[in-house]
């Protein structure tokens, strides 16, 4: 059996273009929310955690010191290079790095962000005791994520029609199960906020080039079993002809290493 790490490394690997031209990743109200939480003040030694093609690190390198983009995956950190070539930002260095084994000295950085991607990591738990090694003192931590909703059938519906789509999917926790295990690495918890990524068409989020057509129509299936109520108050869902417009629910954090 494979493990996560090589699940990810095999589906991302694939898909860096697609994840350069991706909105959801590319814009939406989880870029503004990091940096409203991070309010750098350009001094900041930061690390942008599982970069992918670079968004939020690029956003950030205006507004710190410098950035540091680690991701899992060779092929995602070389097109985040190419795109921060293009865009001749020169504050942004990466590596290939391993969520849950930082390489990176004790106490050495003031801020670590993760955006839309802790749900694919192997140890969300190891994470954040690496998140927490890193920082200084005082130091910040801010992540935003999909997460499932409270309700346990929506968990099992979310986690499920995730990892249809993608077997490098892990777990969506909801974001009860986010306070406590930050709590538990030895974060203090300052602020939280319910968000949400851009809005998705799912004929394109769906990947019907990659994923075969009875994947494809069982996962419109699973949100067509939705109750009306479910599908707009936490998926935004929305028809348009044979496709529909939807959105998942993320969570964003502020917590500081006290």
């Amino acid at each position: 059996m494979k493990s996560i790490h090589t699940a990810v490394r095999e589906q991302f690997s694939q898909h860096a273009n697609y994840y350069a031209r991706s909105s959801a990743h590319a814009t939406g109200d989880t870029l503004d929310v990091i940096l409203d939480f991070a309010e750098p003040n350009g001094t900041e030694r930061t690390l942008d955690i599982a970069t992918g093609t670079g968004f939020t690190a690029f956003k950030l390198a205006s507004k710190v010191a410098y950035v540091i983009a680690t991701d899992l995956t060779p092929e995602m950190v070389t097109k985040a290079a190419e795109l921060a070539d293009e865009k001749t930002i020169k504050n942004v260095n990466f590596s290939v790095a391993a969520a849950e084994s930082l390489p990176f000295a004790n106490a050495s950085l003031d801020l670590v962000t993760c955006r839309i991607a802790p749900h694919h990591f192997q140890d969300v738990p190891a994470f954040l005791s690496e998140v927490h090694r890193v920082l200084r003192t005082d130091g910040l931590f801010c992540m935003v994520d999909s997460v499932s909703p409270e309700p346990k059938k929506l968990i099992a519906w979310q986690n499920r029609v995730e990892k249809l789509r993608d077997d490098s999917h892990v777990y969506g926790y909801p974001p009860s199960e986010w306070d406590a295990m930050i709590m538990n690495a030895g974060l203090s918890l300052e602020k939280t906020a319910h968000v949400r990524n851009a809005e998705m068409s799912f004929l394109w989020w769906v990947r019907p080039e990659s994923n075969p057509p009875e994947i494809v129509q069982e996962i419109r299936d699973a949100f067509a079993k939705l109750s009306p109520d479910e599908a707009k108050e936490y998926y935004t869902v929305r028809p348009a002809g044979d496709d529909f417009y939807f959105s998942w629910p993320m969570y964003a954090v502020k917590a500081r290493r006290m």
